[in-house]
C-alpha cells in the first residue's frame, strides 16, 4: 500500500473556516457587538457543511496524486518498453555483424568463395539495416525539434516512386513489387529527397509485414489535382482498433509470428513529413477478404504551367 498524506492546505481551510464561523454573528459584526448571537445549531450545521466541503477537497486532492502517481508509472513502463525495443532493434543487426566478422577472421582461409560472399552479403545488409535505423532515429528528433528544413520545390512524382521502389528491391530482394506510374503526371510541390524517403517507409513496412510470395504495389495518379500515392500489400492487415494508431511514434503491429517488426518510426516519420508539405496519409485495412493494408498519400499537383512561372 502506498501512504498518501492528508493535504495539509486542506486542513488549514477547515480550521480557517472554522474560526470564522465562531467569529461571526448574523448582523455581520465581530462577536459581542451585536444583539442576536449565532446560535449553536447554526453553528453545528456551518460546521457540518464545512466538514464536508474539507472532505471533499481532500477526496479531490488524493484522487489528483493517485491520477499523477499513474501517469508517472505509464510513463515509466512505456519509457522501459522503448528502450527494451531499441535495444533489440540494435543489438540484432549488430550481432549478425560481429558474428560473420568473427567468421571471416577466423575461418575466412578455409572458406569457399561463395561463402566469403555470403557472410560479405550478410555485413552489407545487417550494416544498411543498422543506417537506417540510425537514420529514423535522426530523422524523428529533427521533426520534433523542428530542426528538419523541407525544400518547397518542383517534384517529380514519376522518379520519387522509381527511387523508392529501387532502393527497395535493394533492401528485399527476390521480393514481388509492381510498380504502376500513370503517365504524364504533372509536378507536385515539396521536398523532393524527403518525399521519396516517405515512399520507401511506406514501402519499407508493406515489406515487413508481408511474406513471399505475397505481391506488394506502389501505383501513382493524378486524381482531381492530386497526386495519389498508394501501397497495397498482402500482408496481416492492421486490426480496426490499430488503424488510428500506426502514425503514432513507436506504435507497433505484431507480426505473424507474434512480435513487432521494426522500430515505430517509419509511418510517423512519413506523416509528419506528408503534412509538413500540405498532403494528407491514411490507411485502410483489410483490403482482400481479412487481409491486406493500403496506405494512401495525396499531395496537391501543380496546375498546368505553374511550374514554368
Amino acid at each position: 500500500r502506498t501512504y498518501c498524506p492528508r493535504p495539509r492546505r486542506a486542513r488549514y481551510r477547515r480550521r480557517q473556516a472554522l474560526s470564522s464561523i465562531r467569529a461571526w454573528d448574523g448582523t455581520g459584526i465581530g462577536p459581542g457587538e451585536g444583539e442576536d448571537s449565532m446560535s449553536e445549531a447554526a453553528e453545528a450545521v456551518l460546521r457540518s457543511f464545512v466538514e464536508q466541503a474539507a472532505i471533499a477537497l481532500e477526496r479531490t486532492a488524493l484522487v489528483e496524486q493517485a491520477a499523477k502517481a499513474e501517469t508517472a508509472a505509464e510513463s515509466e513502463r512505456l519509457r522501459s518498453a522503448l528502450l527494451s525495443s531499441l535495444s533489440h532493434d540494435l543489438r540484432t543487426p549488430l550481432s549478425s555483424i560481429i558474428g560473420s566478422v568473427t567468421g571471416l577472421r577466423s575461418l575466412g582461409d578455409q572458406m569457399t568463395a561463395a561463402e566469403r560472399g555470403d557472410l560479405l552479403a550478410t555485413i552489407e545488409e545487417e550494416a544498411t539495416r543498422l543506417s537506417r535505423f540510425v537514420s529514423n532515429l535522426l530523422d524523428m528528433t529533427r521533426l520534433e525539434a523542428g530542426a528538419l528544413n523541407l525544400r518547397h520545390e518542383w517534384l517529380d512524382p514519376a522518379d520519387a516512386v522509381r527511387g523508392a521502389a529501387a532502393r527497395i528491391g535493394k533492401a528485399f530482394p527476390g521480393r514481388s513489387l509492381e510498380v504502376d506510374i500513370e503517365e504524364g503526371l504533372p509536378l507536385a510541390r515539396g521536398d523532393a529527397a524527403l518525399f521519396e524517403q516517405v515512399l520507401f517507409n511506406l514501402l519499407d513496412n508493406a515489406m515487413k509485414y508481408s511474406e513471399p510470395p505475397g505481391i506488394t504495389r506502389i501505383a501513382a495518379r493524378a486524381i482531381e489535382a492530386q497526386l495519389v500515392v498508394t501501397v497495397t500489400d498482402q500482408g496481416i492487415g492492421i486490426p480496426a482498433d490499430a488503424l488510428e494508431k500506426v502514425f503514432e511514434k513507436f506504435f507497433r503491429v505484431a507480426g505473424s509470428d507474434g512480435r513487432a517488426p521494426g522500430t515505430g518510426l517509419g509511418l510517423s516519420i512519413a506523416s509528419r513529413v506528408v503534412s509538413a508539405m500540405g498532403g494528407t496519409i491514411h490507411a485502410e485495412s483489410p483490403i482482400e477478404g481479412d487481409r491486406g493494408t493500403r496506405m494512401t498519400v495525396r499531395l496537391p499537383l501543380a496546375a498546368a504551367g505553374e511550374h514554368q512561372k
